[in-house]
């Protein structure tokens, strides 16, 4: 039997197709996810050009685990299209091994414990200029208003780039990561290409302008001044990483606040239980990040083949899994669809594990912390409004959007500004 047959063969005996952009809710696409994982764990999906689809926090940990070993990253997409065109890995997320170790050497600094910890008043007073915006209102459209920008702005600030584009790069980072939402795959990636044309020509011209602006404290500059495999970076490579910069920080917090406060507003109980005590409030963040998160890596194998949960799978095959997935594995959460507050301390998969570990989960688990207590303080009772329903989506990223809350309304605390965005880090302002 030749190999091709083979292949063939081990497809047909696990297969059950999955598509990753499903219109359907997060709860059901979960659902079919419990089901495939109690049936058939480990599958094959013909959709595209093929992935298999891991269900198990045992199995999709121990892919994560094996980045250059067994396993790469490049490409991080489960159909493998590449419809950006591109030849290499996405740095620092597509890329493994001595040259990722470089990349996250120079980046890890910026995300640490302590360098975090001085954006605290920063991120406060963000919150709260966000939270006035809308406070006398009584009612918000709580991912405009809140959700996206707030994350947004921190990222922006890291970076050194002008906040007055956040809203454009919010738009850019939604096409990239969710496709045109109803749409066909033809219609996603032509929408995908265009924004990520649009956002490399953007960038390269920020590029041109920081390399004869003078060094600040920032990503930009590091960056710039970096040296990886002993050379400078190309602006290429640096469009490459700051793409990633974005993609992951504009996205991630925001599902995950929009996720929960959808979620809050039906269980206003456990609102008040997250501040019962203020013990509470981290255990609670992270059976929230366990519920909502929004990543879906995928992974080629690379070796001759590579074993996954009893199935021998051979190189070139891609497998693709939700983190989700894992963080729902009753064998470590009993009642797993459950948001309970005071399970025993699990490490969950939202930020991944292993060398690709998730690089802002310092400032991730910071942003929430204050959005959260800010949003409690201000706003501690608060509803879906009538007639309203959020609006889920699938793809790369999970996430939910028209979340609009009703609440009774409140003063202002701070004055009233006029600019879109207001950069914290400009005196001016």
């Amino acid at each position: 039997m030749t190999a091709e047959l083979a292949l063939d063969d081990l497809r047909e005996q696990y297969r059950r197709d999955y598509d990753p952009y499903n219109p359907v809710t997060i709860a059901e696409h979960l659902a079919d996810i419990a089901d495939r994982r109690e049936k058939v764990p480990v599958s094959y999906s013909a959709r595209g050009n093929g992935c298999w689809v891991l269900t198990r926090y045992d199995d999709i940990s121990s892919v994560l685990r094996r980045s250059n070993r067994g396993f790469i990253s490049f490409p991080n997409d489960p159909d493998g299209s590449n419809p950006t065109g591109k030849e290499e890995g996405m740095i620092p997320v597509e890329i493994d091994g001595p040259r990722h170790k470089q990349f996250r050497a120079l980046l890890d600094p910026y995300f640490s414990t302590q360098k975090v910890a001085l954006l605290e008043d920063t991120l406060r007073e963000s919150a709260n200029r966000l939270i006035d915006r809308w406070i006398e209102d009584g009612q918000c459209d709580f991912v405009e208003g809140f959700a996206l920008p707030f994350p947004g702005v921190t990222v922006l600030t890291i970076m050194g780039w002008p906040l007055k584009d956040l809203h454009t790069m919010n738009d850019w980072v939604s096409t990239l990561l969710h496709g045109v939402v109803g749409g066909t795959q033809e219609e996603t990636d032509a929408a995908r290409g265009k924004a990520h044309g649009e956002m490399r020509e953007y960038m390269l011209a920020m590029i041109a302008e920081r390399r004869i602006a003078p060094r600040r404290d920032d990503v930009t500059s590091a960056a710039l001044d970096a040296e990886i495999d002993g050379r400078a970076l190309t602006d290429l490579e640096l469009f490459d990483l700051f793409l990633t910069m974005t993609l992951a920080g504009l996205d991630t917090v925001q599902s995950v606040l929009a996720q929960s406060m959808t979620y809050l507003s039906r269980h206003p109980e456990q609102w008040d239980e997250m501040f019962a005590s203020p013990e509470n409030l981290v255990p609670a963040i992270e059976e929230l990040l366990r519920c909502t998160a929004p990543p879906v890596p995928t992974r080629t194998v690379v070796d001759d083949s590579v074993e996954v949960g009893g199935v021998t799978i051979p190189k070139g095959e891609r497998v693709h899994f939700p983190v989700a997935a894992a963080n729902r594995d009753p064998k470590y959460y009993p009642d797993p669809d459950e948001v309970r507050f005071d399970r025993d301390a699990r490490p969950h998969l939202a930020f991944g594990m292993g060398p690709h570990r998730c690089l802002g989960l310092n400032l991730a688990r910071l942003e929430l912390k204050i959005a959260f207590t800010e949003l409690h303080r201000r706003i501690p009772k608060f509803e879906l409004v009538p007639g309203t329903e959020p609006h889920e989506h699938l793809g790369l990223a999970w996430g939910v959007e028209n979340v609009h809350l009703k609440f009774p309304a409140a003063e202002r605390e701070t004055p009233r500004v006029t600019a879109p965005v207001r950069d914290l880090h400009d005196p001016t302002n």
